[in-house]
Parts: structure tokens; sequence; C-alpha cells
């Protein structure tokens, strides 16, 4: 009974370290600059994705636990994209203001505090 245990919580933490080994972000990913012709965002990426509340699914929608590398998101959503191609991705421009602010105002009517979440452009975008 004891090594069933011990073979259990030996897994246990295997699996868990294992998971932390997965989910740590690159250091040169911790904050992004996202520019734009407004002004660079500055996304913190390792605060984001250590709130309770966010997975890497949540943004990362091709993310899988086994993935090592994470595509970056202009590699499929474009800036400018064939209005004609109804199969091409969402823009990027549209991507992030729906994901960000979205987010931020589900977190805000949750009751807890977020970024932004007035449709103010210089609160995100920085000259």
């Amino acid at each position: 009974m004891h090594l069933k245990i011990s073979i259990i919580v030996l897994l246990s933490l295997f699996v868990s370290n294992l998971m932390a080994e997965v989910l740590t972000i690159p250091e040169d990913k911790t904050v992004i600059q996202f520019p734009a012709k407004l002004g660079n965002v500055t996304f913190a990426h390792k605060k984001h994705a250590d709130l309770s509340i966010t997975q890497c699914t949540t943004c990362h929608h091709q993310y899988q636990p086994t993935d090592t590398v994470i595509q970056p998101c202009h590699e499929c959503h474009r800036h400018k994209v064939d209005k004609s191609d109804k199969t091409a991705p969402p823009k990027t421009k549209t991507v992030f203001h729906t994901r960000c602010i979205g987010c931020h105002e589900y977190t805000v009517a949750s009751g807890d505090h977020a970024g932004p979440v007035k449709k103010k452009c210089k609160l995100c975008h920085v000259k």
C-alpha cells in the first residue's frame, strides 16, 4: 500500500514539474511590444499568464500542452486580409481588440480589476 502511495506521489511531482516547464514563458517574451500605427502596445505576457483565469489557450487557440513553440499571432492573423477570401482568419487588429478588450470587460463585470476597458486608444497605444 505504501509503495502505491509513493508511486502516485512521485508521478504527481513529475507531472507538475513537467507542466511547470512546459508553461514557462521564454525570458524574451515576458513583455511583448506589438507595433501599431497609433503607437506600440505593451503586453505584460507573464503577468497575464500568471492570472488564475488565464490559460495558454485563452489567446493561443492553436496551442497544445505538448507544444514547445507557439507561432506568433501574425503568422495566421495578417495586418491586411483579402476580403474576398471568406476562409482567411480575422486580421490582427480585429483579433487583439476583440480578445483584449473583451477579456478586460468580462473581468471587470465579474467584479475583478482589469486593464483598460474604455475604448480610448491611447490607454493601450503609446507613441
